[in-house]
């Protein structure tokens, strides 16, 4: 994010919390469409047979609360020391060795995402011969049933991991967070107002995801089929399917760190 244009997102309605907590509303649903947020928890959902629901509540409570201690110390810095925190985060997320970095993880992604689902016929029989010897065939599908599934044991400390991993994934495209924390610190630095509307713009960004599992346990009889049938399709494909999510994240992150490396600025 370079500059942050507080008047003209508010308008003349600066004054309003309301229409501040508006637009952060649609800052969060931007956000909520995110790997984290979204992708994983819909993979979670299509887990067979009865659905855990706490352990998914909780996978999105540890996703919306690694967000709101960002949030919360970005706010902090922003009332202590002014614009120059955004600007100090902005530049570090351009400068060289941020994005050298991001271009290693982008790559790691992509490589590991070959190599969960490869594309040519000798990678695809030598994954099948790895797993053969190892005994690993199915373990993302075995992972998501002991996270989330019916009668789930075990496999909590790794789900929780897993959202703190995502959303160590997405820190590179915290633009529209950036840009919520920049409203909130200019036009409502009160504290605890402030705070609480990092809070509200938290919960607004799981919300999508929630309403998901709602439907899921409420109308579990009504989706059982066309969710067994999707699962079935899922699980057929399951590897495929993470694959191609990370190669995308990587291809996303390597992307933006190239474009950021040929600046001529750096």
């Amino acid at each position: 994010m370079t500059e942050l244009d507080i008047t003209a997102l508010l308008g003349d309605g600066a004054d309003g919390p309301w229409a501040l907590l508006g637009i952060l509303a649609v800052l969060a649903l931007i956000d909520s469409t995110s790997f984290g947020t979204l992708l994983i928890p819909v993979w979670l959902l299509m887990a067979p047979g009865r659905l855990r629901a706490a352990r998914l509540v909780m996978y999105l409570g540890v996703v919306a609360g690694a967000y709101a201690v960002i949030g919360v110390v970005l706010l902090a810095g922003l009332l202590l020391y002014g614009d120059q925190v955004l600007s100090s985060v902005s530049a570090a997320q351009q400068s060289q060795p941020f994005l050298i970095g991001q271009a290693a993880l982008a790559a790691v992604l992509i490589w590991y995402s070959m190599r969960l689902d490869p594309w040519t016929e000798a990678g695809k029989e030598k994954k099948r011969r790895r797993e053969a010897a190892r005994g690993t065939a199915d373990r993302v599908g075995r992972f998501r049933n002991r996270a989330v599934g019916e009668g789930a044991q075990g496999g909590l400390g790794a789900l929780l991991a897993l959202a703190l991993a995502a959303v160590g994934l997405e820190i590179a495209t915290l633009i529209p967070y950036l840009a919520g924390i920049g409203l909130v610190s200019t036009a409502a630095p009160e504290l605890p107002g402030s705070v609480l509307m990092i809070l509200f713009y938290c919960a607004v960004m799981i919300s999508p995801a929630l309403v998901l599992l709602l439907g899921r346990v409420v109308a579990h009889r009504l989706l059982e089929r066309p969710l067994a049938a999707l699962e079935s399709f899922l699980s057929r494909h399951a590897n495929g399917t993470i694959a191609l999510i990370l190669f995308l994240l990587g291809l996303f992150l390597g992307l933006n760190a190239l474009e950021g490396l040929q600046d001529p600025g750096l």
